[in-house]
């Protein structure tokens, strides 16, 4: 078991000043809550262009990394596959960079953060009276299991399976739901 400051690097999303304005013609686009979501990742298409105010060079998203949602009832992270362009968390979530020389793939990382184990531990440690919010030490302090990384793979493996089901399952319903309103519509018309 390890911390997870001692297997990656966390820092908060970028420190906007007041309201993220719109620039369809700046250098960066920003991720934020309602662009997240845990099933279906993140909405590409929907985020919103901006141009970043200071000098100070910022934490870009990269392949590899993780977002994690600090805030709200569902704490959890997320794998950037494939970073379509420059892009910054807003202040809602922490970025995590999995350190070098580390034997823990990032993938595995983002999955035991989303599992039962780790949710209950950030349940327990969140704060907030309105709105539940993960703070920096606890997410330092969160204890991270590394097995092989055989063993990682494997249970990646299974899991992106088991996402496939989920998806193919949805899907099922949605097409059994639209098969019934048409039934419903079509007797409907009949009477």
């Amino acid at each position: 078991m390890k911390l997870l400051k001692q297997i990656a690097t966390i820092r908060a999303g970028y420190a906007f000043r007041g309201k993220i304005e719109e620039d369809q013609n700046g250098n960066v686009h920003v991720i934020q809550m309602k662009d997240v979501d845990v099933g279906k990742g993140i909405d590409w298409t929907g985020l919103v262009v901006t141009d970043l105010p200071g000098k100070k060079q910022p934490d870009w998203l990269k392949n590899g990394d993780l977002l994690f949602v600090a805030r709200g009832n569902r704490n959890f992270a997320l794998l950037f596959d494939e970073v379509p362009f420059d892009t910054v968390l807003s202040p809602h979530f922490f970025h995590l960079t999995v350190k070098r020389g580390v034997n823990i793939l990032p993938g595995f990382l983002a999955w035991q953060i989303n599992q039962e184990p780790i949710q209950h531990y950030l349940q327990k440690s969140s704060h907030g009276s309105m709105v539940q919010a993960i703070g920096r030490q606890v997410l330092d302090n969160m204890p991270v299991a590394i097995p092989s990384l055989e063993k990682q793979q494997a249970i990646l493996s299974v899991n992106h399976a088991w996402q496939q089901q989920l998806r193919v399952m949805a899907a099922l319903t949605d097409n059994m739901q639209r098969t019934m309103t048409g039934i419903a519509k079509q007797i409907l018309r009949e009477n």
